[in-house]
């Protein structure tokens, strides 16, 4: 019914034009049609152009809540219109309540929470970021955040080119830290959240002191035992067969102490050094791989293992040689140790794309992909029954990792099961050193 009557109007207008066209027939109201015709549709035309301008004034008036009486088609386009407009108060309603609700949330939140635009300038900060990062708002509005943080790398980790976090001093207090993590938004700005972390670090002081001090009162101790040890072993007492072999028993223990003992001092003294090593020297790194090479031949000679090189002579690396010496022997040992006999190892050393390349790839079993990201943690075991078997600290990956990110470099690890273990050491290409005299530029063998 409703339908009906909104087309009933234009449908009367629209009949009366065959009516009056049948009149033309009568010579006297020849001249009557053509004008009636055309005031009629004057007056339809006249009705729709005013009950447009009615419907667009209501519609763009939000003051407004209930249309204007209408007629005709008109009378349903307004109840469209308005049952539309409803709808779209509503959902705003809705959409205005939840930003308000997100607004509170990030207000009353303890971490620094900055909205950036694309240009890294200041969009938003939340309380906590307005008092911990000493912020004037809404003076500071449309500033880089780097205006108001000294600190390296900080342009870097705010562009996205950089690291994916970054740990600084808060500027309201020295003695604060806050570790910061840039997420990048969809329209090109970002999203960054900076944590307190100051307790978390002096509880990891206090681990590292703790490791440090037992290490060292243990290392004295060890020396004193496994001279006794040596003295013993040396004595008429080793003659006999069983004491003898408890002797050995025990040296073997000792030494293992003692090569924990050793890491467990190296792994402190990395995560000690917060600064960039300072005893730096160019160090030709095939000489260095070849040297604990040597070193390693009795337990490369045990398991008949066939050693693959690729080195380049010419390119050495600015860097403490103690460091890199940790580095190849942690990787070469782990390899040993997990390759089966008769099998091969390959190493390599040269530039690679994105810098300079460390690659040890054993033929060994692999590593299931859940350990792939735990490999490198301490004292981590994939399998705790063979590690016990086959010796051990479990903290030789550990320390290449804390020795490479010394350098600004990271350590990859690709593992397949059956297939082997590729562990690539990468270092920045700004400590690529050339090594002058060298005459051949890979050796291989």
């Amino acid at each position: 019914m409703k339908t009906l009557r909104a087309w009933f109007y234009p449908l009367a207008v629209w009949a009366l034009i065959p009516l009056f066209l049948a009149a033309d027939s009568l010579r006297a109201w020849s001249y009557l049609p053509p004008v009636i015709i055309a005031l009629i549709l004057a007056i339809w035309v006249a009705w729709h152009r005013q009950q447009s301008q009615s419907f667009s004034a209501w519609f763009r008036n939000p003051d407004t809540h209930l249309p204007p009486l209408a007629g005709g088609l008109w009378e349903e386009t307004f109840a469209d219109g308005y049952h539309w407009r409803r709808d779209q108060e509503a959902r705003q309603r809705q959409l205005s309540a939840q930003i308000l609700q997100l607004r509170d949330a990030l207000q009353a939140m303890p971490d620094v929470v900055v909205l950036m635009d694309e240009r890294g300038q200041l969009v938003w900060v939340n309380p906590s970021g307005i008092r911990l990062l000493q912020l004037q708002w809404p003076d500071d509005v449309g500033k880089p955040l780097a205006f108001w943080l000294r600190t390296p790398n900080l342009r870097a980790f705010l562009s996205g080119e950089g690291p994916s976090s970054l740990q600084l001093a808060a500027p309201s207090d020295a003695q604060l830290f806050l570790e910061g993590v840039r997420y990048p938004l969809a329209d090109a700005g970002a999203l960054v959240i900076f944590r307190d972390v100051t307790r978390i670090r002096q509880l990891e002081q206090v681990r590292q002191d703790f490791v440090a001090n037992v290490s060292h009162e243990l290392r004295s101790p060890l020396t004193v035992v496994r001279g006794f040890l040596e003295n013993l072993l040396d004595g008429p007492l080793a003659e006999d067969e069983e004491v003898g072999s408890q002797l050995h028993l025990m040296e073997q223990q000792t030494l293992r102490m003692q090569s924990l003992v050793e890491d467990l001092l190296s792994l402190a003294r990395m995560e000690a050094a917060e600064a960039e090593p300072e005893r730096c020297d160019t160090v030709i790194f095939s000489a260095l791989i070849e040297g604990v090479l040597d070193t390693l031949k009795p337990n490369i000679s045990e398991k008949r293992l066939k050693i693959q090189t690729q080195l380049d002579e010419t390119l050495g690396i600015f860097a403490e040689q103690v460091d890199l010496t940790s580095i190849v022997r942690n990787l070469l040992e782990n390899a040993i140790k997990y390759t089966p006999a008769g099998r091969s190892i390959s190493i390599s050393w040269g530039r690679g794309p994105d810098g300079l390349r460390l690659t040890v790839q054993d033929t060994g079993d692999g590593i299931a992909a859940e350990h792939l990201q735990r490999i490198t943690e301490r004292f981590y075991r994939v399998d705790k029954g063979r590690s016990r078997r086959m010796g051990g600290t479990g903290l030789g990956l550990a320390i290449v990792r804390h020795a490479v990110e010394r350098y600004q470099g990271h350590l990859e690890v690709h593992s397949e099961i059956g297939q082997g273990t590729v562990f690539t050491a990468q270092f920045p290409l700004s400590l690529a050193r050339s090594i002058p005299g060298s005459e051949d530029a890979v050796i291989k063998r």
